[in-house]
């Protein structure tokens, strides 16, 4: 990390609790900054769809920070149709805290946070997001929503900050079936929080602009998919903050213009990349210590260690049965209900072992973020799935977004030595 993002960091820290309003300027500006720069001077390594990506995905923080009125806070998996359709800017609690890390300001929050009361055990993610709220520093959204899908932190957050924010919070339930009666059930809650929503921004959801915002992450999801059947034979550049907008940008953004022009530019990009040719080919899971320079150093832009994708990617069901539904709030419960961290976790590691045969991996990383009960406890069944399909998996034990809760030397240590391996098995 630079020296003047590590200044800036340190600034904003000494600011948080004597001047709410002045920190959160200076994240702001400092944001503004760095958008122009991705804009007008983007990194010269990355090809035009993902430093078009950088642009979208540091918008979709930036307009709920700057423009009170109209933002809602919500999980990742959320689907956002009908935010979208209403011109409510959804803010991810993820989103937030890869960035607050990426500022070097995470630290802060994460004492205030901790001063509330929150437990250091939790997810890291929720920890950061949790102080920047209690702080003052965020914005009042117009309401909280989430599903309770995979992460158990879900719920007892959102419900926490609506009381701190005094908002609405809506929760999803998803049940671990898909079954038609699941579906009906799922549809139910949609429908209702939609209306809810409504009467929140005394706004009407407009059914055409959702069944439009529908279509578009359909098409989104099939440039997607078209996309890694062409990186299965091409060595295509990435790194891991690009994947981090990937996996934005295919969950609360699907359904808007800019996701779908970044899948269209990605799969051309793609297209034009060179044939692969003998370096290592990574498969991750789960989210990626993007922040972390020794990982940035093994992983950025390498043509020795290709990371192919995170299977955050590849959550959505692959059938396409829930495009298929007339009606919306149908179509995003079966989509929601189909996705592989709802239910037991065999039914995701079945997908990461065909994506990684399919993609032509050498070898799987999963990272074992801290406080993530849900992939922490299934390190042992994709273990088990990994041995039998043959592939070699490395087990990584780290923070995504806590840069004092992570063993650097030992994580950058074992990855070098999983790579050796890769290259003997060669």
């Amino acid at each position: 990390m630079s020296k003047i993002i590590d200044r800036f960091g340190r600034t904003v820290e000494s600011r948080i609790c004597k001047n709410p309003a002045l920190t959160h300027r200076l994240l702001c500006a400092g944001y503004s900054f760095t958008r122009m720069q991705m804009k007008h001077f983007p990194n010269r390594k990355l090809p035009d769809s993902r430093a078009d990506a950088a642009v979208i995905c540091m918008d979709a923080l930036l307009d709920p920070l700057k423009k009170r009125g109209q933002t809602a806070i919500v999980n990742i998996f959320l689907p956002c149709e009908m935010l979208h359709a209403l011109g409510i800017r959804p803010l991810v609690a993820e989103q937030i805290s890869c960035y607050l890390c990426g500022a070097a300001s995470e630290q802060g929050f994460l004492k205030t946070a901790s001063a509330a009361g929150v437990p250091d055990t939790m997810c890291s993610y929720h920890r950061i997001m949790t102080g920047f709220a209690l702080s003052g520093v965020m914005p009042k959204p117009d309401f909280a929503a989430n599903t309770t899908m995979a992460c158990d932190a879900n719920t007892n957050t959102f419900r926490f900050l609506s009381r701190h924010w005094k908002v609405p919070h809506f929760t999803i339930d998803t049940p671990m079936s898909c079954s038609d009666e699941a579906v009906d059930y799922v549809a139910s809650q949609l429908e209702k929080m939609g209306r809810d929503i409504e009467d929140t921004v005394k706004m009407k959801i407009d059914r055409e602009k959702l069944t439009q915002s529908l279509s578009l992450s359909r098409k989104t999801l099939e440039n997607y998919n078209k996309y890694l059947k062409v990186l299965a034979e091409k060595y295509f550049i990435n790194d891991m903050t690009s994947e981090m907008y990937s996996i934005l940008a295919l969950h609360n953004l699907l359904g808007t213009p800019q996701s779908e022009n970044y899948f269209r530019m990605l799969l051309k990009d793609c297209r034009e990349a060179p044939e692969r040719g003998k370096g290592r080919r990574l498969f991750w899971v789960h989210t990626l210590p993007n922040c972390q320079d020794s990982m940035r150093e093994i992983i950025n832009w390498n043509p020795d260690n290709q990371l192919l994708i995170s299977d955050l990617t590849i959550d959505a069901p692959d059938d396409f049965r829930w495009a298929g539904e007339t009606d919306p709030y149908r179509a995003m419960a079966r989509r929601v209900l189909g996705n592989t961290f709802n239910g037991e976790f065999s039914h995701r590691g079945r997908k990461i072992i065909a994506a990684a045969h399919k993609l032509n991996a050498d070898g799987i990383v999963m990272f074992s973020h801290w406080g993530c009960r849900n992939t922490n406890g299934g390190i042992k069944i994709l273990s088990d799935m990994a041995e039998e399909a043959g592939i070699p998996l490395l087990v990584l034990d780290g923070d995504g977004c806590d840069m004092k809760n992570t063993n650097d030397g030992q994580m950058s240590t074992r990855l070098e030595a999983f790579l050796e391996l890769l290259e003997e098995k060669k």
